[in-house]
């Protein structure tokens, strides 16, 4: 980062971003930050994705300072958000450092590649007895009607994990989703299904948001337990971009550049997320994930194909599915 970038950070003083992170993920990485930066506040406004994308559109329309940087796992808002003009050509330095499918889109880079996973109450389901791919959570389904759990096709993380699953397995992955389809209950997110999972009122869930996985520790690992699913984990780019109408663009240049940097990408795994940066240690790593389920099992690099074009047609199949 320049002496000049730097300089005018300072003067500008904080960073405004908005991700549908929340603040236990964000709170390692804001403390990391402005560690670092002791002139640079970095300012964290909790949004679900839709919401960050609206709430831009009408601030920028109003003049109402808006956010600096923005932060999302919902790859077709992104390249919508991209598509509009809303994104500033920034291109950091880290990127030469990382793999190609960091860059997802013009100005866009992935700060983390998170995975979907299975999630199991142990006291109704024993970590020898739970499924180890969603071919067998789908046999598993037929006994365990409306004690399965997942999450809504709305939610970002959902409609991701299914792009990637299905953009893998074809029709093969389309039987075992409209199988489990029946059989699940279906949440709005992953708070509740944590939630009732913990009580019992779920056994097992799939396509879960990895994030939950700083989360079971302590008594909640006393409940609770999760896996990758061997037959496909998705890894789904968390997207990070600085806006065109940033009030603090060179803070935000700062801001990313310190992301996408190993010491970044560090604070990054204390909240959850997966770093993907060579040389990062994290216990949620990618190089973790590959070990258990092996690189030809990982859904990774980038955004999917068409992913945009393709998008109403598989949230209609997955409804049909799931009586919705």
């Amino acid at each position: 980062m320049s002496a000049g970038t730097l300089a005018r950070a300072k003067k500008q003083g904080s960073v405004l971003l908005y991700t549908n992170a929340d603040e236990q993920q964000m709170k390692p990485i804001t403390e990391a930050f402005q560690a670092k930066y002791p002139g640079l506040k970095l300012r964290v406004l909790n949004l679900d994705d839709t919401q960050t994308f609206q709430r831009y559109a009408t601030e920028t329309a109003t003049g109402v300072r808006t956010a600096d940087v923005v932060m999302t796992t919902d790859s077709v808002g992104m390249l919508n958000f991209v598509k509009k003009g809303n994104i500033a050509d920034y291109t950091d330095p880290n990127l030469k450092n990382l793999p190609k499918y960091a860059q997802l889109a013009p100005g866009v880079a992935a700060m983390s590649e998170d995975p979907v996973v299975a999630v199991y109450n142990t006291a109704l389901i024993p970590k020898d007895k739970q499924p180890k791919d969603v071919t067998s959570m789908a046999q598993l389904s037929r006994s365990l009607k409306g004690k399965i759990g997942t999450t809504d096709i709305s939610n970002p993380v959902a409609f991701g994990a299914l792009a990637g699953y299905i953009g893998k397995h074809g029709k093969a992955g389309w039987k075992n989703i409209e199988e489990l389809g029946p059989n699940s209950g279906v949440e709005s997110g992953n708070g509740n299904l944590m939630q009732k999972l913990a009580q019992g009122q779920y056994q097992a869930s799939y396509f879960v948001s990895g994030a939950v996985r700083a989360l079971i520790t302590g008594d909640t690992a006393k409940v609770l337990n999760y896996t990758y699913l061997t037959d496909g984990t998705p890894m789904l780019p968390r997207a990070i971009g600085i806006t065109k109408k940033a009030a603090s663009p060179d803070a935000a240049k700062v801001f990313v550049n310190f992301l996408l940097a190993v010491e970044g990408q560090e604070a990054a795994c204390k909240g959850g997320f997966t770093p993907y940066r060579d040389g990062v240690k994290c216990a949620y790593g990618v190089p973790a994930i590959e070990k258990a389920v092996g690189a030809q099992n990982m859904i990774l690099g980038g955004y999917p194909d068409d992913i945009v074009k393709n998008k109403p047609a598989m949230e209609a199949r997955w409804k049909k599915a799931f009586g919705r």
